[in-house]
């Protein structure tokens, strides 16, 4: 073999090995992601909520939120879980924005406030949407343009180091209405035993 064709393999061996760090047919991956939420129809904003729950996003999470936000237990849970809302000593079946968005911020970062449970590793939320067919109006006055879907949900916590999945379904009744050409949360009605 001549000097001549020792170099030329050569530079075509460093030229393959350089040109092998590139693909053509495989661009650079580009993280698009991002907090912005449009919430332009309740189907995307019940997207955004399991994506909140599966990014464990409590900025996501706040923002599908209307601002006088109620969520409302069932009957059988306000003596385990319900919260003396209004000050007057008694557990109240409902709670609203601000309660709501302590109690999740738990869930996702700080484990519960009973301090049971650690911030689970993964969480999972999924809400079975029905057909637009199957959406209710809201009959009330003044919410005229409020929609109103009833959702069987999923939701699993798990703890890795413990090797522990904690399940819990049922139906979620959500209250719709429109703002600023945004779609809001106004109400999560929990109807999982009734």
């Amino acid at each position: 073999m001549t000097i001549r064709n020792s170099i030329s393999i050569l530079i075509l061996a460093i030229s393959l090995l350089l040109s092998g760090c590139w693909n053509p047919f495989r661009p650079a991956l580009v993280d698009e992601s991002s907090d912005l939420i449009h919430n332009r129809s309740p189907i995307e904003l019940l997207q955004n909520l399991e994506r909140s729950y599966r990014e464990r996003n409590i900025n996501i999470y706040k923002s599908l939120l209307a601002p006088d936000f109620r969520f409302e237990l069932i009957s059988s849970e306000v003596g385990q879980i319900g919260l003396d809302v209004n000050g007057d000593g008694i557990r109240d079946s409902w709670w609203g924005f601000d309660e709501e968005v302590m109690m999740t911020d738990n869930l996702f970062n700080h484990g519960s406030s009973d301090g049971l449970y650690d911030s689970p590793d993964q969480i999972s939320l999924r809400l079975h949407i029905p057909p637009e067919e199957n959406w209710e109006k809201d009959p009330e006055v003044g919410h005229e343009d409020w929609i109103v879907i009833a959702c069987n949900f999923d939701l699993s916590l798990q703890y890795i180091t413990s090797n522990t999945i904690i399940n819990a379904g049922g139906v979620a009744r959500f209250y719709f209405k429109p703002m600023d050409n945004r779609w809001y949360i106004a109400v999560w009605r929990d109807e999982s035993f009734i």
